[in-house]
């Protein structure tokens, strides 16, 4: 048994040894962001040593002095990760997109507004004077408790679900009513002046990562501007199919299929435009953006978690 006692010690003090070594490289990474980053890919991917020197490495390169927060920065993550780690360790990067089939492609969901004119209650709230916000909070408190009559109304089954839609969008259509009519004119124009500033924003953020993408993936000019085509031709086909809804001409399931049909299309299409070794890099970027995003809705619930916490 004492024999055993020295090669188990001698392991453990080897195993710790490693652990810390992974620690302290991540520990010299300049933001709490980046250290979580480091760890949970050098643990989820069973990085080896030197993997998880480059991953550092890049993490520093590109993200060091709050660049991480820049447009780009997962493309240039992925690119040097395509060719840094190991043919298992990218398996293990990207088979969550492999086994679920998830888009490459896909594009963001659109925030929902108000049904009137565009404007969420978000962007009211913050132009309104106290008295104002006064207003807001009654507004808003006596609808919430009368949609929560209709909802429980609904699950009872003294309502059908029918009814309670039709009886649920009355009600969100006159709350905006009455909220926007709070808005003097010049209140109205600055929340038109926020929204053009914030979309111009957005777009020169987007702008951003396109011209980082094209580098990391060194695309030719004829990639450029078939995948500005397809990006084109299928934002038409979905606003066709919007307007044709709006009008009446089909019905939801209808909507729902076709846009179901368009963006398959738009994924095959693009696909098809790059090489084995541009394709490996879009999946790696897809598989660190998911990552990224999951960390972000934890951190959102968590945060939420604990607000409702302070009230109790």
């Amino acid at each position: 048994m004492k024999k055993m006692i020295l090669p188990i010690s001698t392991f453990l003090l080897f195993f710790i040894g490693c652990e810390n070594r992974l620690y302290d490289d991540a520990i010299n990474l300049d933001s709490q962001e980046l250290q979580e980053l480091s760890r949970q890919l050098s643990s989820d991917l069973s990085l080896t040593e030197s993997s998880r020197s480059s991953l550092n490495g890049s993490l520093r390169k590109h993200g060091a002095k709050g660049k991480y927060r820049e447009p780009g920065f997962l493309w240039k993550l992925a690119g040097d990760l395509s060719i840094n780690l190991s043919d298992e360790e990218k398996s293990r990067l990207t088979e969550r997109i492999d086994e679920n089939n998830i888009p490459l492609f896909g594009g963001k969901t659109r925030k929902k507004t108000s049904p009137k004119n565009g404007q969420s209650l978000k962007e009211v709230f913050r132009v309104l004077s106290d008295e104002q916000k006064t207003s807001f909070k009654s507004i808003n408190s006596s609808y919430n408790e009368q949609i929560k009559k209709i909802k429980s109304q609904a699950r009872e089954g003294s309502l059908s679900k029918e009814d309670a839609k039709s009886k649920f969008n009355e009600l969100q259509k006159s709350m905006h009513e009455e909220i926007l009519a709070l808005l003097t004119d010049a209140q109205k124009a600055q929340i038109e002046e926020n929204r053009s500033e914030q979309k111009d924003r957005r777009m020169a953020r987007m702008d951003s990562v396109k011209s980082v993408m094209v580098a990391t993936l060194q695309m030719s000019s004829d990639q450029i501007q078939s995948f500005a085509d397809i990006q084109t031709s299928s934002k038409e086909a979905i606003k066709n199919l919007f307007d044709q809804s709006r009008n009446g001409e089909i019905d939801r399931e209808t909507l729902k299929a076709g846009l179901k049909l368009i963006y398959l299309n738009r994924e095959k299409e693009l696909s098809g435009l790059f090489s084995d070794s541009q394709f490996e890099i879009i999946k790696i970027h897809k598989a660190l953006e998911l990552r990224m995003k999951k960390r972000s809705e934890r951190k959102r619930k968590m945060s939420s978690k604990g607000k409702r916490g302070n009230k109790g």
